[in-house]
């Protein structure tokens, strides 16, 4: 916006702050006292009451510069205000002092919001520049925070946001640094220090972690602890606008989350390097749904006991570059979930696979069932799930051949819909399987409210399991728990015949692994099935 012009008077009308008495002629030429109550950002806006407090008058820069040169506005002193008007005004501005602050700030942790904080992030931005200090921002998020409302109820989980806004307000680095703590989304925080050092800010997220991880919540009797994923992003000269510096540390995030949480992870050059591809990737997402880029792709899961019959296939999501060539589809899916397209993603893989499956009957007789991966946002999705419905009764594959693989993550983030959701295709014949089991803080205490027929124990219990005794007790406690509440169970990530003799011990019920069976495109399948044939 462009500064009228008005030389003295423009500089009079900004230097207007909280607290200022005016006087202004109103239409019968009759002077009345007011009081300056708001100045928004930048000076550009103000809002007045007059003396009792009764009436609030609101004029932009402009209205202000121009009533200052034209005498309607005239600047008063303190002492020229009775005093009843003062006592009247000062009543009125603790109110709307009250109502600022509820417009800023959280009201269950006292955090600052997200729009406020990014303003004040902006400023530190400016101010970095401007003094050649670094500073940091660093976002956190409570890794599996959804387990705890499952398991203890949203009041739990409201009890731990409250005490956790008031750890992080007592945290600072050492020295004089400026701390702004800001509560962004559900259980994510952010905090920007200015000024602050790289290396000082590395410490410090260090140290907001263990004090997190360290700390035991306590509500109703119950005590429980959480570990928080933490992400830091440079403050500096070069630093872009606010929403870029909440990608870098975002990405940072995402990163400790993916390296299984309770860690803290930089945005450095390599972070910023993947955060251009990922926005590459952001771009194409749609174009990618619309080509021929996507392939379908298939990885046994085998019976671990004698009785092979019971062979299972995963279905999994292929990606071919623009020469043709196999590439990663994690790069790819993570955009699509970023970009909220992973329901278009699983609409597509459903579609192919049932439409393969129904094109070729002779494999899927012979194989026991198909894995199909579903996103959460799927299956809180009310339209996702009455077009699957429709998808399967109009389909001549027998349901019972479908399986649906749904995360631990994804499962509990809305147990309510997942668990209806379940409830509703399995009365269809189709199946369920909780993939990624065991990493959650409370996975036992839920397990029981959803439907699923297949436990897939994590795969970061499973890879040591030969030579890692508390892994080994990990997978035989899930494997009897599954097994009492009527559910088989998958072990993934199996690489070895060790591994694979001791799931046998264990009596797990199926591997799945490249030490077993690699994912091949699914059309070979066909080709499988004909060798078999001929072979007989």
């Amino acid at each position: 916006r462009v500064v009228p012009a008005g030389g003295r008077w423009v500089s009079r009308a900004q230097q207007l702050q909280v607290g200022d008495w005016i006087t202004e002629k109103d239409q019968g030429g009759e002077r009345r006292r007011m009081r300056l109550v708001w100045v928004g950002d930048d000076a550009y806006r103000f809002v007045f009451l007059t003396a009792q407090g009764l009436h609030e008058v609101e004029y932009d820069l402009e209205d202000v510069v121009e009533r200052f040169r034209s005498g309607e506005i005239e600047h008063l002193e303190q002492d020229q205000v009775p005093f009843v008007d003062q006592s009247l005004y000062d009543i009125v501005q603790d109110l709307y002092r009250e109502m600022a602050f509820r417009a800023t700030h959280d009201p269950l942790t006292a955090c600052i919001q997200r729009h406020e904080f990014e303003k004040q992030l902006t400023r530190m931005i400016h101010e970095s520049r401007a003094s050649g200090h670094n500073g940091a921002l660093i976002t956190l998020d409570i890794d599996q925070f959804s387990v705890v409302n499952a398991s203890y109820g949203t009041a739990a989980g409201d009890a731990m946001l409250r005490e956790l806004g008031v750890l992080l307000g007592e945290l600072k680095p050492e020295g004089s640094c400026e701390v702004v703590l800001g509560r962004l989304g559900s259980n994510e925080f952010a905090m920007a220090l200015l000024p602050l050092a790289v290396e000082e800010a590395l410490d410090f997220s260090e140290r907001v972690r263990r004090r997190c991880s360290s700390h035991a919540f306590r509500y109703q009797g119950s005590e429980f602890r959480a570990s928080v994923s933490v992400g830091v992003a440079p403050i500096d000269g070069d630093s872009a606008e606010a929403s870029t510096l909440f990608n870098r540390a975002n990405l940072a995030l995402r990163n400790a989350k993916e390296a299984g949480g309770n860690c803290v992870r930089f945005a450095g050059e390599i972070q910023q390097q993947q955060e251009q591809e990922f926005m590459a990737w952001i771009n194409r997402v749609d174009q990618v749904l619309e080509d021929d880029s996507l392939t379908l792709r298939a990885q046994e899961i085998l019976p671990v006991g004698e009785d092979r019959s019971k062979g299972i296939y995963e279905i999994l999501l292929g990606l071919k570059d623009e020469r043709g060539e196999a590439i990663s589809p994690e790069p790819f899916m993570r955009a699509a979930e970023q970009s909220r397209r992973s329901t278009r993603v699983d609409r597509w893989v459903v579609d192919s696979a049932l439409s393969w499956m129904e094109q070729n009957p002779d494999v899927v007789n012979r194989v026991y069932a198909f894995n199909v991966n579903l996103s959460g946002a799927s299956v809180s999705d009310d339209e996702f799930l009455a077009y699957l419905e429709n998808l399967v009764r109009q389909n001549r594959v027998p349901p019972s051949k479908l399986c649906f693989e749904v995360t631990e993550t994804a499962a509990i983030a809305n147990i309510h819909y997942t668990a209806d959701f379940m409830r509703e295709m399995k009365r269809f014949g189709c199946r369920f399987a909780l993939d990624d089991f065991g990493t959650g803080l409370s996975s036992y205490a839920y397990l029981q409210k959803l439907p699923v027929d297949y436990v897939k124990i994590d795969g970061v219990f499973v890879r040591d399991l030969a030579d890692n005794l508390t892994n080994y007790a990990m997978v035989r406690s899930i494997n009897e728990l599954a097994h009492f509440l009527g559910m088989e169970t998958m072990a993934e990530y199996v690489e070895d015949l060790e591994t694979l003799n001791a799931l046998k011990e264990v009596g797990v019920d199926y591997a799945q692994g490249f030490g077993l069976s690699r994912p091949k495109p699914i059309e070979r399948l066909i080709q499988t099935d004909r060798q078999s044939v001929a072979g007989k």
